[in-house]
């Protein structure tokens, strides 16, 4: 089971990280900081990527819609946050271009999200929140 689950999150991951590479990439562009066009994009990634979990990663564990939108949101605030403070480190204390950076701090946190999905945050098992 978990082969298919990891292929089907990774199909609906690439999709969220290429609409948020996307988003963020249009907003720097546009002369937003790096940091604020981060957070936008994040945000449509989010709903792409939860939308896609529920429906299809891990609609075979039969979620509920309720309690899964709370603990993905904890999880992937968790990587946003990771996300964002890395980036933060490299343009600070690197001369990694702006969109290279948010590349890497984007795609650094796909397993751990992953993991934190699959077990706790689409989990029908009656796991304290």
């Amino acid at each position: 089971m978990m082969p298919k689950q990891l292929l089907r999150f990774g199909m609906v991951g690439v999709l969220a990280t290429l609409v948020h590479l996307l988003i963020g990439t249009i907003l720097i562009g546009s002369g937003r900081h790096p940091l604020i066009a981060n957070a936008i994009a994040f945000g449509f990634a989010f709903l792409v990527s939860f939308v896609g979990h529920l429906g299809y990663s891990f609609a075979d564990q039969e979620p509920d819609f309720r309690a899964s939108f709370w603990r993905f949101g904890l999880v992937s605030l968790s990587s946003f946050a990771c996300n964002e403070i890395l980036l933060a480190i490299l343009l600070s204390n690197t001369s990694i271009p702006e969109v290279p950076a948010l590349i890497a701090t984007t795609t650094c946190v796909v397993f751990l999200t992953f993991l934190m999905g699959k077990y706790w945050a689409f989990s029908t098992r009656s796991i304290r929140s």
